[in-house]
């Protein structure tokens, strides 16, 4: 592994673990260990961060081209847009995944290794077949159930050829099946087929044929049979004008290639969804904020009052979408605590006639003692029902919805056959079941994409189960479908019980009875709008605010005013200089006493990138509105 962070290394190694690796892994920094140990040898995976201090994941993909070693390279990134992901792949890196993802670190290395496998295979079997064609010059094709009479070295061969535990199958020139061994007849037997001639591709004697006459190899042909699919690849022996074919089953590679797909694909639509959801963000922090200053104005007519409050209640419906938008992108803002789901799912109960409808029964099944998950309780309230409205609209007759809670035990066969989420462990489970409609294979590989909906258009904004999505998988979760047409759908959601270690943050309770103050503040923000109208707000509230773009300008700042500066409101990600974070542990180490708040429109993953270790630290997410603001920015100075 490349790697400069330590923290993102150990992330990587644990959800190795969990992905149930016992990997043990080589961490590097330079390029000149890289070499060393590239050259040392022995490695399985090669995993190596995008962006280094003084080289790059390209370089290191070059220096293994250069080294003529076939060892799977998977690119690590927090940062990587989709054009060079393309171009990654391009240059030969076997994939990428993102840092924010990195639970798919185990599938992309289980596919990783089983594409090399598979190469590896190939290599074999085209080794083997120049042996046998080596061996069979001379000699005349030894057609099934037919005993060998010549020499020794015949039968030899025959022999080989009977025992190779892969399918071997043996052409004439018309495209006729003269040979199989015992494997190819046993995969007949397992698809239901008497004979090896009833399974293959129905353009084989083409095949065979044309492999004849060019003299070229046919390689990984793709047939599907039985729910299994099969790679068939043709070898001409010219001598004897016959083509061998050798047989493999690629059902579970294709399955996880299936699923790695699906996993970028929504990995991708978040990103875009997250990304337009923080901007909008922004965009929706001035209008809230100018909108606050205007209802402030008591020279305000009532006529421009009721108009400004009309702009207050569109805002607000526009960051309820933001929220939906960051919720699929798992980008939105956790206020976890400690919860009895089957207290939860009581309390909700009494919504569920008014909400659903009185053409529909109910039926809960509570676990006894379940355990307690470290969860936020309004998006677990969401996905109960938000499932259970996708129930409803599934039954518009009526019918009969079950929601049942139980603990799972779930195995590494279950984890290995699922989505890239599931692993193996004891969870908590929560199905909602209903007697409805059902979805087509169509709509299953559809379901959890933002906007996609198979409702009549005005009907459904199609965020209800892309929402769910996010919200399960932000909470380190997965889901499991089950759905025929005609005979109704299950939705199983997997929740981790909690384990006593996770950390919670401690929320303000204290309302100040005045939210004015003489405080100097430090604004580091660099979207202008954004950062004019929070000076303006907190300037109406009698604060001092010194205002940074980025942060090369705070520091500047903060060298000429650190003594009177009493508090850092900075957003966390910004372009040119420090980051936010980065801006704080440098204040902090100079001056421990001031306060920091953080604002932005993701979540900051406290456990992920490490704010827990800064003391005095306050999150506001956008967007927010004047009092808000103020609220947070007296409580944090009070604090």
């Amino acid at each position: 592994m490349v790697e400069d962070n330590p923290a993102d290394a150990e992330l990587c190694l644990r959800e190795l673990k969990k992905a149930g690796y016992d990997a043990h892994v080589d961490v590097v920094q330079t390029a000149e260990e890289f070499a060393n140990r590239l050259a040392a040898g022995g490695h399985h995976v090669i995993l190596v961060d995008y962006t280094l201090p003084t080289w790059s994941g390209f370089e290191a993909l070059e220096m293994l081209q250069k080294a003529t070693k076939d060892v799977p390279f998977i690119l690590l990134t927090g940062s990587m847009r989709e054009e060079e992901a393309a171009q990654s792949l391009k240059r030969g890196a076997t994939d990428y995944v993102l840092k924010g993802s990195m639970p798919r670190i185990g599938l992309a290395v289980r596919l990783a290794l089983e594409r090399k496998a598979l190469r590896e295979d190939f290599a074999r079997l085209e080794q083997e077949n120049e042996s046998l064609r080596k061996r069979l010059a001379g000699h005349e094709p030894v057609a099934a159930g037919v005993a060998s009479s010549d020499s020794q070295d015949t039968q030899s061969l025959s022999d080989f050829v009977q025992h190779n535990p892969n399918p071997v199958l043996q052409f004439s020139a018309d495209g006729t099946l003269s040979y199989s061994n015992e494997a190819a007849r046993e995969m007949a037997r397992a698809l239901g087929k008497e004979s090896p001639k009833e399974m293959l591709p129905p353009d084989t004697a083409t095949i065979v044929r044309t492999c004849l006459l060019s003299g070229q190899k046919r390689l990984r042909v793709e047939f599907s049979m039985g729910g299994r699919s099969f790679a068939w690849s043709f070898f001409p022996i010219k001598q004897s004008q016959v083509v061998h074919c050798y047989a493999r089953d690629i059902t579970d590679r294709q399955q996880l290639e299936a699923q790695l797909r699906h996993s970028q694909k929504l990995e991708s639509v978040g990103r875009l969804a997250g990304g337009i959801a923080h901007d909008f963000n922004n965009v929706l922090t001035v209008i809230q904020g100018h909108t606050g200053l205007l209802r402030s104005d008591t020279g305000l007519s009532p006529a421009m009052g009721e108009s400004v409050q009309g702009i207050a209640r569109a805002a607000e419906r526009g960051s309820k979408l933001t929220s939906q938008l960051l919720a699929f992108s798992r980008r939105n803002v956790l206020q976890p605590q400690l919860l009895d789901l089957n207290e939860v799912l009581t309390n909700l109960s009494s919504l569920f006639n008014r909400t659903l409808g009185e053409d529909i029964t109910y039926q809960f099944n509570y676990a006894s003692e379940l355990p307690a998950i470290f969860a936020d309780r309004g998006l677990i309230e969401q996905v109960i029902m938000n499932l259970s409205v996708n129930a409803r609209d599934a039954m518009p007759r009526g019918g009969q919805l079950v929601i049942t809670t139980a603990m799972s035990d779930v195995d590494e066969k279950y984890a290995e056959r699922r989505p890239n989420e599931a692993r193996a462990g004891r969870f908590i489970c929560l199905s909602i079941s209903d007697t409805g409609c059902g979805m087509d294979h169509v709509t299953l590989s559809r379901m959890f994409e933002p906007f996609f909906t198979t409702k009549e258009f005005g009907k459904g904004t199609g965020l209800g189960l892309a929402t769910v999505y996010g919200i399960v998988k932000q909470h380190r979760g997965w889901i499991d479908v089950q759905s025929r047409v005609g005979q109704g759908t299950t939705f199983k959601v997997f929740l981790p019980p909690d384990d006593g270690t996770t950390s919670k943050i401690a929320e303000a309770t204290r309302s100040p009875e005045k939210l004015q103050g003489t405080e100097t503040i430090l604004l580091v923000e660099d979207e202008p709008p954004v950062r004019w109208v929070v000076k303006d707000v907190l300037g109406k509230y009698g604060y001092k605010v010194l205002e940074a773009g980025n942060g090369v300008e705070a520091l500047a700042l903060w060298h000429q005013h650190h003594s009177e500066i009493s508090l850092l409101l900075t957003d966390v990600v910004m372009p040119v200089g420090l980051s936010g974070q980065e801006l704080a542990e440098k204040f902090k180490a100079h001056k421990p006493g001031i306060k920091v708040i953080f604002i932005s429109g993701y979540s900051l993953q406290v456990a992920d990138k490490g704010f827990s270790a800064l003391a005095g630290i306050n999150f506001l997410q956008k967007p927010f509105d004047g009092a808000k603001l103020a609220l947070a920015v007296r409580q944090c100075l009070d604090g």
